[in-house]
């Protein structure tokens, strides 16, 4: 019995460790901003709110997909970050076509996992 007990709570630990928790805001908004360079809205959708998601339709997919296709040439640089009990923001640099522009991007704590602010970005 004691053998399994420490053996299911290593099995926690590396749970844990490998996402188990709410993960890292900085890390929620590169994979955003990963998958909407590359046109994938499946990608981009398991970073926004729940509603968010169950709200959008096939057609407003297509159109988000044909709108995606100039993202391949904006650069971006994570400059900073805050977290702040269940709400965060990071700091963006990012630079379209020569454009360099600050942006301030928002997640919060949704069921235990950072998403994306409404409307963001």
């Amino acid at each position: 019995m004691r053998k399994f007990l420490v053996i299911l709570g290593i099995i926690g630990l590396v749970a844990m460790a490998c996402g188990g928790g709410p993960g890292n805001p900085e890390d929620v908004v590169k994979g955003y901003l990963n998958a909407m360079q590359s046109g994938d809205i499946d990608g981009m959708m398991q970073y926004m709110p729940e509603s968010e998601r169950e709200e959008m339709t096939d057609e407003e997919k297509e159109m988000a997909e044909e709108m995606l296709s100039f993202m391949s040439a904006i650069e971006f640089e994570i400059i900073g970050s805050e977290i702040d009990g269940e709400e965060a923001v990071v700091i963006l640099e990012i630079n379209f076509m020569g454009q360099l522009q600050e942006q301030e991007v928002k997640l919060y704590l949704e069921n235990g996992k950072w998403v994306l602010e409404e409307g963001v970005i």
